[in-house]
């Protein structure tokens, strides 16, 4: 069946008329493909096989439900919390989810119930997983097919996404890096995309760059490592830039944007001053950053996003009157982002997002408490020296002989987005070879720092997004490569192989399912409401 599908595709009318196809259908048909692949392998899974996440999630929708406060602040997860908490109400009204509050639990002592009751609360949430990653897929494939200008190639880097490392393995339990990653990569696409307007689309341009800024501060508050890749946004636009060509825009509008960006950053900033100064309330052990940064780190990260916008107007040729408007623009977002805390408001959350670096080392150093034991502060040799061995993990990886265990099945897609820039740069395309590299670049730093944490494939729903991103880059400035039948065999076929290779670990885990009683030391801790699970007693 798959040598039929490379057969057919690589048939240069048969993927040329795919592409012609209605976009809204296409999207819908890789949607409900991603939706199959789900169903067939990994939703009927047992709940607690990814209770790590699964069960503390759903525990915190039914939390939610019944008006309680949020207990989980690891990630600290406030986004998930409040999509899973609308989405098991609305199952309930639709009929669909018969429990839907924590009060309305089945007691223990009635296992079959009991059980029946948290699976129907996984499915329920593998489900919304579903439409959270068939909803990044398609958002992703419709803005790379605007910024490159290629529906065949736009099609293809959504089918990759779809089933690359990240989506496949969030698709199959409930996570809130899928949320996370999905706003902030979402962001980069708008925020490029923006750049690249052409002339008289200033007003489309300062909206996409609005919802950038509004994505970027939910991603956060809903999972902070996404500042990691938010930071390399800003870089981004000034390598994918060109020099501006349109209406300058008003003053009038100008003043208008500063004036509500004005009004949404006071009690915004406030909020974020509140968080840095309850930074020893903290449910976790904060650990000073060094160097006296604590609490002024916040203000550097501001700056550098001020100045991205800045020097971006400058190097190309933006009046001042649309950089201003555009730093007005995001600095909406990002405020009204950052107040959607205050929806259901805990100090927790706050204090989190307000000291990311303090709180993601928290964890960090429980990882490797024997590496960083006696570090006083989070910069430091120990951290250093775990961060060079995830940089050399992570190149050896590419290589697959040095690292042969964990080779995510978008390895071949990275090695055609290198190949691909050597070619545009001997072609003296070097701009646009640089573009690509960055995006690989970026991609390995993500990857080497989430090593901090271990490695995870869900985490790859980061760095998909940009190796993706960079091989259709190239693609599209290499067009002769799918009017090529040999050459257009191959890229189909690369994909198919991906696709393909998607499967292999969740039909994996289907036959290595797990001791459910290895998870009963920490559920009291994270889900102290909730009575000891059957496999528990």
């Amino acid at each position: 069946m798959i040598l039929a599908m490379i057969q057919t595709l690589s048939r240069s009318s048969a993927l040329d008329r795919l592409s012609r196809a209605p976009w809204w259908a296409l999207c819908l048909g890789l949607a409900a493909v991603m939706a199959l692949s789900v169903l067939l392998v990994g939703f009927r899974l047992p709940y607690w096989v990814h209770a790590d996440q699964d069960l503390v999630l759903a525990y915190h929708g039914l939390l939610f439900a019944d008006g309680l406060p949020q207990e989980y602040f690891d990630h600290p997860g406030y986004g998930y919390f409040l999509v899973i908490d609308g989405w098991y109400r609305l199952l309930h009204a639709l009929g669909l989810l018969p429990v839907a509050r924590l009060s309305a639990l089945p007691l223990a002592s009635d296992a079959a119930a009991n059980a029946a009751a948290w699976q129907g609360l996984v499915e329920a949430g593998r489900a919304l997983s579903i439409l959270l990653t068939a909803l990044f897929a398609v958002t992703y494939a419709t803005l790379v097919r605007e910024l490159v200008g290629d529906r065949r190639v736009a099609l293809l880097a959504g089918v990759l996404l779809a089933f690359g490392v990240g989506l496949t393995a969030q698709g199959r339990q409930m996570r809130t890096d899928l949320l996370s990653a999905g706003f902030v990569v979402t962001a980069l696409l708008m925020v490029l995309v923006a750049v690249r307007q052409p002339p008289g689309r200033t007003g489309r341009s300062l909206l996409l760059l609005g919802g950038a800024g509004l994505l970027v501060a939910l991603a956060m508050a809903t999972k902070v490592q996404a500042v990691f890749l938010a930071l390399g946004i800003p870089i981004a636009a000034l390598l994918f830039g060109q020099r501006f060509a349109g209406e300058a825009g008003s003053w009038g509008r100008t003043v208008l944007l500063a004036a509500l960006a004005t009004a949404a950053l006071v009690p915004a900033v406030g909020l974020m001053a509140e968080g840095i100064a309850s930074w020893g309330q903290a449910v976790y052990p904060y650990t000073s950053v060094g160097g006296g940064l604590s609490g002024r780190y916040q203000g550097v990260v501001v700056g550098w996003g001020v100045l991205g916008v800045l020097v971006y107007g400058w190097v190309w040729r933006a009046p001042l009157v649309h950089s201003l408007a555009a730093l007005a623009a995001v600095a909406l977002g990002a405020a009204l982002g950052l107040l959607a805390l205050e929806i259901r408001y805990n100090a927790q959350n706050v204090i989190a997002v307000a000291n990311f670096i303090e709180h993601m080392f928290v964890f960090t150093s429980w990882r490797h408490a024997s590496a960083l034991q006696g570090q006083g502060q989070v910069v430091g040799e120990g951290l250093l020296t775990l961060l060079m061995n995830g940089i050399g993990r992570t190149l050896a990886i590419r290589t697959i002989i040095l690292h042969p265990d964990n080779i995510p099945q978008t390895v071949i897609v990275e090695w055609f987005a290198l190949g691909g820039a050597l070619v545009l740069w001997r072609r003296g395309e070097r701009l646009a070879a640089l573009q690509a590299l960055f995006l690989i670049l970026v991609a390995w730093g993500l990857e080497s720092l989430f090593s901090l944490r271990g490695f995870q494939r869900a985490y790859a729903a980061y760095t998909d997004p940009l190796v993706v991103l960079s091989a259709a880059w190239v693609l599209a400035r290499l067009p002769e490569l799918l009017e090529s039948a040999r050459s257009r065999r191959w890229i189909v076929g690369g994909v198919a192989l991906v696709v393909v290779a998607a499967h292999a670990w969740p039909i994996i885990e289907t036959r290595r399912l797990p001791n459910p009683a290895s998870h009963c030391d920490w559920i009291p801790t994270y889900m102290p409401r909730v009575e000891p699970f059957p496999f528990c007693r």
